[in-house]
C-alpha cells in the first residue's frame, strides 16, 4: 500500500496495523507491532504511532488495542468501527511511587522512594521503563496545565534541555517540579505561576516529565 509523506518505519507500522485490522478486526498491541515491524523497542513503536496520529492516519485511545484506523484506509464508512480498545487488555508496568508528594509549589523534604508502586500503561510511559511517579501538590505549575493532585511520570535522567519540565533536587530542601531554563548561560528552575519566583540556587536534575495523569 502507498502512503504519502511517511518514512519507511512509519509505513511498516501502518501496514502492520492495516493487516491486523483486515485479518482479525482489531488493532495490534504495541509489542505485536514491534515484533512485526522489526523495531527494536516499544519506545520506537510509540514514536511512530505518535507520528501517524499527527499525520491523521490513526487515532489512539488507552488500551492494549486502542488504535483506530482512518476509515479511508479500509474503504469503510466513518460509522464503522475498525478497532475496539479493551481496557482489561491494557499492557501495564509497575513503577515506583515517591514516598511523599512532589511539590509544585515550594520544595520540601522529599529524598527517597517508597516501596510502593503503581501500575500504569506502557503508553503512559511513552515506552520508557526507567521511570517513577510522583503526586503533584501546590499550584506553581498551573500555567503549564499541571494541577494539584495530578500524577507526574518522570523519566530518570541527570540532564535536561532548555524548556524541559523536570523533577529537581534542591540540597537540604527536597524535590520540586519546575521548568528548566538556561538564562545568560546559567540553569534556573522557573515556575508556571507568576506568584512564585525562579529558583537559582544549586539543584540537581533527577528526571524529565514525560507524561501527566490528571487527578480526579
Amino acid at each position: 500500500m502507498y502512503y504519502k509523506n511517511l518514512t519507511d518505519r512509519q509505513k511498516k507500522v501502518l501496514d502492520t496495523i492495516v493487516t491486523q485490522v483486515n485479518t482479525f478486526g482489531n488493532s495490534p498491541t504495541i509489542r505485536e507491532i514491534q515484533k512485526a515491524s522489526g523495531i527494536k523497542s516499544t519506545r520506537g513503536v510509540i514514536l511512530q504511532l505518535e507520528a501517524l496520529q499527527e499525520a491523521g492516519y490513526i487515532t489512539r485511545n488507552r488500551g492494549a488495542r486502542g488504535i483506530y484506523l482512518n476509515p479511508a484506509l479500509l474503504g469503510t464508512s466513518s460509522n464503522k468501527t475498525v478497532s475496539v480498545p479493551f481496557a482489561e487488555e491494557e499492557e501495564t508496568i509497575s513503577i515506583p511511587l515517591m514516598t511523599s508528594p512532589i511539590p509544585a509549589g515550594y520544595a520540601s523534604m522529599v529524598d527517597e522512594f517508597s516501596d510502593s508502586k503503581i501500575d500504569v500503561s506502557i503508553q503512559d510511559t511513552k515506552g520508557i521503563t526507567n521511570v517513577f511517579a510522583v503526586k503533584v501538590t501546590g499550584d506553581s505549575m498551573i500555567g503549564a496545565g499541571i494541577d494539584d493532585g495530578d500524577t507526574a511520570i518522570i523519566a530518570s535522567q541527570p540532564i535536561a534541555n532548555d524548556g524541559d519540565i523536570v523533577a529537581a533536587l534542591i540540597p537540604d530542601r527536597g524535590v520540586t517540579l519546575k521548568k528548566f531554563k538556561i538564562v545568560d548561560g546559567w540553569p534556573i528552575l522557573v515556575p508556571a505561576n507568576p506568584k512564585y519566583s525562579p529558583i537559582v540556587n544549586n539543584f540537581v536534575v533527577q528526571g524529565k516529565l514525560i507524561n501527566l495523569l490528571k487527578g480526579k
